[in-house]
């Protein structure tokens, strides 16, 4: 027969065993807390995955599409670029979505700072790379565009000179005439000067250089006629292959490119050669000299008289001219190749690109962020514990004013009156 001990051991051995399987029992359907994260990657991780592999791709498409260089080693300039702005930027969305977020709700504020400006910072670069290089053929063919208005702006500028040119032509004549015929009075009889009986006095001389000088000027828009009218014709039909290339939709916005700065140097030799056929800076100074007159030394009244009737010359000169504009004649400058920030000109002409892609850089991570900072912030907010409202938050010494004074002696002896049972009680 067994003994108490033994029953007593067996006894004790079936407790620990019944212990040992009730604990394991406990850890293996330990239950799940409501905060804890299902096995597998979250919606956050996998919407920043997402995110940043399609951010690789158009970031990839836009530098390949911007870079002009060609060969392996472009390429290779580009993949890594590519991947490290695309990997810094997943890196830094992760961080903040899973760590910097969780900080903030617990009231580390420069965590959700450094959060917030690390996104914006990494969206916005992303987001004008992208950008950029997606309208990047649009944006070239808005600028040439903007180029074929201005270059015919200046077809209408040159148009618009020689009709001047048509009409200025005869009065120039008839200002010489007008000169020649008052130098020829005024040798006569003296009609300018009204001093003396003729003779070719100071102002007759004068008269005569001003006559010669307005020959020389209607020589010249004579002589350029006939170049005049062909450099004209040559301009605009410039002009119609211009817009006609622009058009083009069958080639390649970089053959279009390059076919009209070809005609765009065309356009700028023929426009110094009509310079030269159209002397309108010549007619204009000639004109300011008419008004600006001269002086006879020694002959005030005369050079007042000839001065009024030069200025009236002038006069009628700048009613002919009116208000032409580009005396000059100069061709507006070919653009240059438009570069990343030249883009944002042209932001609002596709709004629609550009709000899909900074949804997919900027919005959908700081979404991300601002929702699971929130989601934390209301997790605590539950399991924290109910607060009395009859309890203070901030502890006051209210209560100390209300408490009677300890009676002593100012050594701090306690008075004779004073209970000691809690001493006695103390030695008992």
């Amino acid at each position: 027969m067994r003994s108490d001990t033994d029953f007593s051991k067996l006894k004790w051995s079936n407790d620990m065993s019944a212990r040992k399987r009730s604990s394991n029992t406990r850890q293996t359907q330990q239950p799940k807390l409501r905060h804890e994260r299902p096995k597998g990657r979250s919606f956050e991780e996998t919407a920043l995955l997402v995110l940043g592999l399609l951010a690789a791709v158009m970031l990839g498409i836009s530098l390949f599409t911007l870079n002009t260089e060609t060969g392996p080693l472009a390429n290779l300039k580009v993949l890594l670029i590519t991947v490290s702005a695309s990997f810094a930027a997943y890196g830094i969305n992760k961080v903040s979505v899973e760590k910097l977020a969780p900080r903030a709700a617990l009231g580390f504020r420069i965590a959700g700072f450094v959060a917030l400006t690390g996104m914006s910072v990494s969206g916005a670069g992303m987001f004008i790379g992208s950008f950029s290089g997606m309208v990047y053929p649009d944006v070239q063919l808005r600028v040439l565009d903007e180029a074929g208005q201005e270059q015919t702006n200046f077809i209408r500028v040159v148009n618009d000179a020689a009709l001047v040119s048509a009409r200025v032509a005869p009065v120039v004549q008839g200002l010489a005439d007008e000169i020649e015929t008052t130098t020829a009075c005024e040798i006569a009889t003296s009609c300018l000067s009204r001093q003396g009986n003729g003779g070719r006095g100071d102002i007759a001389i004068a008269l005569e250089g001003f006559a010669a000088q307005a020959r020389s000027v209607a020589s010249a828009f004579e002589r350029g006629t006939f170049e005049r009218e062909q450099l004209l014709a040559d301009l605009n039909d410039l002009n119609g292959e211009y817009q006609d290339i622009l058009a083009d939709t069958d080639r390649s916005i970089m053959a279009r490119r390059a076919a009209l700065q070809v005609l765009h140097s065309e356009m700028t030799q023929m426009a110094s050669a009509l310079r030269e056929a159209l002397p309108l800076a010549l007619l204009t100074s000639f004109a300011d000299e008419l008004h600006t007159g001269t002086s006879i030394a020694g002959n005030a009244a005369g050079t007042q008289r000839l001065n009024a009737f030069l200025r009236g010359l002038g006069d009628q000169l700048e009613d002919a001219l009116g208000d032409i504009e580009g005396h000059e004649l100069t061709p507006p400058t070919f653009p240059a190749r438009p570069g990343m920030l030249d883009s944002l000109r042209f932001i609002a002409d596709f709004a629609a690109i550009a709000a899909v892609i900074a949804v997919a850089e900027l919005c959908l991570p700081m979404a991300l962020f601002v929702t699971t900072y929130l989601t934390l912030v209301w997790e605590i907010e539950k399991r924290s514990p109910p607060r009395d409202e009859n309890d203070d938050d901030d502890p006051d010494f209210d209560g100390l004013i209300d408490l009677s004074p300890v009676p002593g002696h100012a050594n701090g002896a306690l008075g004779q009156g004073q209970d000691h049972s809690s001493t006695s009680r103390g030695r008992k």
